[in-house]
């Protein structure tokens, strides 16, 4: 299955895009919104797999240095949105 083309994520994105669109727009929102919007670009791309989805995805995830990830609504909402992107995944997976 690892061979699925990335595309196959897109309608699952959109979905969670078009949730947020009714949620407040605060920071946590922002982030979730450019995490889930860099993930449909990295799906959109034809040569992307879901694996290579889900490394993109993972990669996103790690802490980066110099930056006090707790402090930031916004870099949580990012963190969110690719977990979202990375239970889609799984779901579609099984």
């Amino acid at each position: 299955m690892s061979g699925t083309p990335g595309i196959e994520v897109i309608p699952l994105i959109k979905r969670e895009l078009a949730e947020l669109e009714d949620a407040p727009s605060d920071s946590v929102a922002s982030g979730r919104r450019a995490a889930l919007w860099r993930a449909q670009a990295q799906a959109a791309r034809l040569d992307r797999t879901i694996e290579d989805l889900r490394n993109y995805c993972l990669e996103s995830l790690k802490p980066r240095r110099f930056i006090d990830e707790g402090d930031s609504e916004y870099l949580r909402g990012y963190r969110e949105g690719f977990q979202v992107v990375l239970r889609e995944v799984r779901r579609l997976e099984s």
